[in-house]
């Protein structure tokens, strides 16, 4: 995993919480998955990548989260790659996750860095993929919008 760190940030202080935070909770999440819901890594020309799947009800869904060269001051960016039903609630475009806030962007988003690891965005992906489930179910969104 180390390799990545130059690709992603250029700061030392970043590249310390990747090395000491990030990188260790994606191997503790990775430890108890099964091989095919683990997350992967790769680099992108804009950062890093993690790769992953999700089932949080019935049916399983392929997640893109991108951790850009700001990270962890700039918010995570979830995608679901695996097609969903648009228009959907809190779906923005590209099939992109709102997770912080509807209709946020990455300046008004309640992402906070001091508290959150990439992995608080993998759970919430989880919470929105049930949601979307659900909703396609009953028509409702089980979670009231945030504020």
């Amino acid at each position: 995993m180390n390799d990545y760190i130059p690709i992603l940030l250029r700061n030392e202080s970043a590249k310390r919480r990747l090395v000491s935070v990030e990188f260790p909770v994606i191997e503790q999440y990775n430890r108890d998955r099964e091989p095919e819901y683990r997350i992967t890594i790769e680099p992108t020309a804009e950062g890093l990548a993690l790769n992953y799947k999700l089932k949080p009800a019935h049916n399983v869904f392929e997640v893109k989260t991108s951790l850009m060269a700001g990270y962890p001051f700039i918010p995570p960016e979830t995608r679901v790659i695996t097609a969903l039903d648009y228009p959907c609630p809190h779906l923005l475009p590209g099939q992109q996750l709102c997770l912080w806030k509807q209709g946020s962007t990455r300046r008004t988003s309640r992402w906070d860095p001091a508290s959150f690891t990439v992995i608080f965005a993998v759970m919430a992906a989880w919470r929105w993929l049930a949601c979307y489930e659900i909703w396609k179910q009953s028509g409702e969104w089980p979670l009231p919008e945030a504020r």
